[in-house]
């Protein structure tokens, strides 16, 4: 038998089965999960550079995309300098460029844009506009004054999501991804830590209920919504499986597309992703640390490095696969997990579990063409060695890169050159 005919008669992988989602489907189960990209100018437009990221995607295979976290006020930017926005209609037709020039890449690929609000996960400096969030207590890791909002403020920022994903409709988005997780500011609504509010608004899960029914008065009901969970946090009480698990069920009723799980806050932003932690590239480009002079930063490596590391919980592979699993046991919405997902058996073991697709977000950063890889046979496993110099530096101006090619990075004190890896 040749190899032309052996491929043939080969079973296709349920990988690269068809994705029906209620209001869309993608050519398969393999998503590029939202991921900073730092091709944004300094007033959150997105650089044609973007379309030539999503291009190179697209080519790869994956089925769908979602963006980098897309700010839909300038209040609820982030701190990371080349963050794009949707808070003007000024911005549809640069996106629009975006997307066009990604589908003349390759046109079968579905692309959602991820709609964020930091709420108190931000610096003031970055958008010169006062932090705002649920309730005034302070994000261990920002440290900033949080003014409360109050019940015309909630409108406007449930107004602010509504119009982001009529903007997103127009630049000519499938559909649009809510970021509820991550401890940004539906998350903090959601979570017991944050949310000790005694008006209605004490329901967390109300206030992504309104957005959502906003973005559907806005865009029509068939136009296809995500939403993106953390299924348990590090604070206690926090948000956790079963609570998860309750907030999706309520979704349910308003015919949203699919869930993405994941994890954490950035209280403890590396158990978000697990792996190493590069401390000195962190204190040399994060905005938080780089202002400290070199002789106090060996000060705070001395004196609170360890106790940090103590709350980093260690990398393994698949680590919200499980959570995903039991979640998606229990509701009848489609559940993607995300996080730690390397090898191919482990991603067709959690679709035979039951959900029904998995994200990807480092693994495609170090290999565009991963999917394309798995589906010819040439990879069942992603090189990534989650160093994490790649999320080190979302903080800096550096757009979106792997630092495992030829790249000389500087870390633990000294200049060195991970292994040339093929591309």
């Amino acid at each position: 038998m040749n190899e032309q005919n052996k491929n043939q008669n080969e079973p296709m992988s349920p990988l690269f089965t068809p994705l029906r989602l209620p209001h869309i489907t993608l050519k398969n189960r393999l998503i590029r999960s939202a991921t900073y990209e730092g091709h944004g100018d300094a007033n959150g437009y997105p650089l044609p550079s973007l379309a030539e990221l999503y291009g190179k995607l697209a080519v790869g295979g994956v089925g769908a995309i979602i963006t980098g976290f897309v700010y839909v006020s300038q209040t609820g930017r982030a701190m990371h300098p080349r963050q794009c926005g949707i808070d003007s209609d000024d911005k549809i037709m640069p996106w629009q460029h975006i997307i066009r020039r990604a589908k003349e890449i390759d046109d079968s690929v579905k692309i959602f844009m991820q709609l964020a609000h930091t709420g108190r996960q931000t610096l003031q400096k970055a958008t010169g506009r006062p932090v705002v969030g649920v309730s005034k207590k302070k994000c261990g890791y920002f440290r900033q004054k949080v003014e409360v909002l109050d019940e015309e403020s909630i409108h406007e920022i449930i107004a602010e999501f509504a119009n982001a994903a009529e903007r997103a409709k127009a630049a000519g988005f499938d559909g649009v991804q809510i970021h509820a997780a991550h401890g940004y500011l539906i998350h903090q609504f959601l979570s017991p830590w944050t949310n000790n509010r005694s008006d209605r608004w004490r329901d967390g899960v109300l206030f992504l209920l309104e957005i959502i029914r906003a973005m559907r008065s806005k865009c029509g009901c068939n136009f296809p919504v995500l939403v993106k969970l953390s299924w348990s946090e590090d604070q206690h009480p926090g948000i956790d499986l079963a609570q998860t698990v309750a907030t999706i069920t309520r979704l349910q009723a308003l015919d949203v597309d699919g869930v993405e799980i994941s994890y954490g806050t950035m209280e403890n932003a590396l158990n978000i992703i697990r792996g190493d932690c590069p401390v000195d590239t962190i204190l040399k480009v994060n905005p938080i640390f780089n202002r400290m002079p070199p002789i106090l930063r060996k000060l705070w490596k001395r004196l609170f490095l360890g106790r940090y590391l103590k709350r980093v919980m260690p990398f393994k592979e698949d680590y919200n696969l499980d959570a995903s699993v039991q979640i998606a046991a229990r509701i009848e919405l489609p559940v993607i997990a995300v996080g730690g997902l390397r090898a191919a058996e482990s991603m067709v073991e959690g679709l035979d579990r039951g959900i029904a697709a998995v994200s990807l977000c480092r693994p495609l950063i170090c290999e565009p063409d991963l999917p394309k890889k798995i589906s010819n046979g040439k990879s069942d496993r992603s090189r990534c060695m989650n160093c994490n110099l790649c999320t080190a530096h979302v903080d800096s101006k550096r757009p979106l890169q792997c630092y495992q090619g030829n790249a000389l990075v500087e870390d633990g004190g000294k200049s060195f050159q991970y292994k040339t890896l093929a591309y």
